[in-house]
């Protein structure tokens, strides 16, 4: 790689031969002002509020689009440069009304930030002003076009991160705007409301909707955490004020997408968390009818009767499914409930029935998921790849570790403190036939709606509807709590800590932002299920957990929380 060497305030660089000025300052830790400029976008140098003194040159050249060339001097602080960032500034507050105090971009505003810094409290330059109609007429985003800077970060991120191109610079001079294809509104064009234009506008002429009057943005608490709504595992932060998430906003620096979010992802988030909807007490099953109970009265019963009907009829004939929706952790202390606790293999998850993860030893398998890994990322469930490296399968342990193997089953046994069984136990479609036949007769299943999202509903609802016991956990009532005698509610990926591991095997930290709505987590009540079963799992947090499961899965040797912190680790 050819290096160019160059001087920068005084101080030395060098930088890759095709690096801008903007790019080789911050190398070196100077930051040069920009409202144009995005590393994720083309760069145009439209606002000049980069520009630079560089030897030999006349004018001042625009950082962000001026290539660096060896012995090349450069200041970026001069008289001439700060006096030129100030006429830039002043230029653009001319037409920008000064509503800070009660603007939604307050705190998170590049041209205020960029006026604090310069000292610019008003313009000098008078004339006409933009007086545009507030365009509010989508449950999504808010455009105040009196506020655009007309910088068209929004139109390259439509056109370059989205691929839509469904804005663009129309008219001329003064009366210049960011619109759609014959200055229509966003709800009358093809726009699919990602919001990504909302993520780059550095102003507040682009804003999220459901964000209004919700908080200042210095006001809110952002807890950058991984989305459950695909197996893509895009970052973003959750915003968090007086205890309840009122929005979510692009993480820059996320390795899998950068600023980029779909519209689930970015305004689906908060009212799946908060939805009305959502079960927050545990549910009994008394005279036919679901009713409140405690925590500790449906603990107890789910304990008593899964004893019970173990001890006479044997620990095969137990059975529970996992969930391809829930965190890594909540996957592997379901798995060891059923070995540990139960002493049964029957566990298994719903997704790999429709797509097998990346693990499986079956070429067969492994082809169709190289074939299909891009085709299926948006359809599959968010950690499908997770609750099979958790062990959520009838012949694997943590990390595709055989049940059949005595070698592996003697380290986990050890680990563990009790026998494990090495025969394989039922997949889905097995446990359902068991079931409609009577020989299983207790099933746990977490996060899943197998009445609705089975392959065989039929089979489903006549394996159900045989069974003498049936524990459902959940965010909210579906068509298989319809059989439940005992319903628990799940806390949402936003209440609790973990991991989830995307479609491309990237475990990604997920990060508690607000305290559970039931009051526990689901990885407490996995462990106080089996303490009242009689195995006690004693745990103070889900990076235990995931330490326990590491030690015991060589391909997850060295993963830890702190590794994978900022930006994830891939296994091979």
């Amino acid at each position: 790689m050819e290096l160019v060497k160059l001087t920068i305030d005084g101080k030395e660089v060098q930088v890759p031969a095709g690096a801008t000025v903007l790019n080789a300052a911050e190398a070196v830790g100077i930051r040069i002002p920009r409202l144009c400029y995005d590393p994720d976008l083309s760069s145009v140098g439209a606002c000049r509020l980069c520009v630079v003194e560089i030897d030999g040159i006349r004018n001042l050249p625009a950082s962000c689009v001026t290539w660096v060339a060896p012995g090349m001097v450069v200041r970026t602080n001069t008289p001439a440069v700060i006096e030129a960032r100030k006429t830039i500034l002043e230029l653009l507050i001319a037409n920008h009304p000064l509503d800070c105090l009660t603007c939604e971009k307050l705190g998170d505003c590049k041209l205020a930030e960029y006026c604090y810094l310069y000292g610019i409290k008003g313009s000098p330059f008078l004339g006409d002003k933009h007086s545009y109609d507030l365009e509010d007429d989508n449950p999504f985003i808010v455009r105040d076009l009196n506020k655009c800077i007309v910088c068209g970060k929004c139109i390259r991120a439509c056109a370059e991160v989205t691929g839509k191109n469904i804005l663009d610079f129309a008219y001329r001079g003064f009366n210049t705007k960011v619109t759609p294809f014959g200055d229509i509104s966003y709800a009358e064009s093809d726009c699919i409301f990602c919001g990504n234009c909302v993520s780059f506008c550095p102003v507040g002429a682009l804003t999220e909707k459901q964000m209004w009057r919700a908080g200042r943005r210095f006001e809110l608490k952002k807890v950058r955490t991984t989305c459950t709504f695909c197996g893509a595992g895009c970052n973003f932060n959750l915003c968090v004020k007086d205890g309840k998430v009122v929005g979510v906003t692009s993480y820059a620096d996320s390795p899998v997408n950068g600023n980029a979010l779909c519209i689930r992802g970015r305004f689906a988030t908060r009212d799946f968390i908060h939805s009305d909807q959502r079960l927050t007490t545990p549910l009994i099953r008394k005279d036919g009818q679901l009713v409140p109970a405690s925590w500790d009265e449906a603990l107890d019963l789910v304990a008593d009767r899964l004893k019970e009907i173990g001890d006479v009829n044997g620990p095969d004939s137990f059975a529970a499914i996992s969930s391809a929706r829930f965190t890594n952790e909540e996957n592997y202390l379901l798995q060891k409930l059923a070995r540990a606790a139960m002493g049964t293999n029957n566990i298994d998850h719903y997704a790999r029935t429709c797509h097998a993860a990346r693990g499986c030893e079956d070429p067969t398998c492994e082809e169709l998921s190289k074939e299909f890994i891009n085709i299926t990322l948006l359809r599959c469930q968010n950690n499908t790849q997770g609750a099979s490296d958790m062990g959520a399968l009838a012949n694997a342990l943590p990390g595709y570790q055989r049940v059949s193997d005595q070698g592996v089953r003697s380290k986990f046994e050890s680990a563990w403190g009790v026998s494990l069984p090495g025969a394989p136990g039922l997949t889905i479609q097995e446990m359902f036939d068991r079931a409609k036949d009577g020989a299983l007769r207790a099933m746990f299943i977490l996060g899943d709606d197998p009445v609705r999202d089975g392959l065989d509903s039929e089979l489903v609802r006549s394996g159900l509807s045989k069974l003498e016991f049936l524990v459902v956990q959940d965010m909210f009532l579906s068509e298989t709590t319809a059989y439940a005698d005992v319903v628990l509610p799940a806390a949402s990926f936003a209440e609790t800590d973990g991991t989830f591991t995307n479609t491309r095997r990237r475990v990604q930290r997920v990060r508690k932002a607000i305290e559970p709505l039931a009051g526990k987590t689901n990885w407490q009540v996995i462990s106080e299920l089996s303490a009242r079963i009689g195995y006690p799992m004693n745990y103070q947090n889900p990076e235990q957990i995931y330490a326990e499961m590491a030690s015991l899965a060589p391909l997850f040797a060295g993963f830890s929380y702190a590794r994978i912190d900022d930006q994830g680790l891939q296994w091979p």
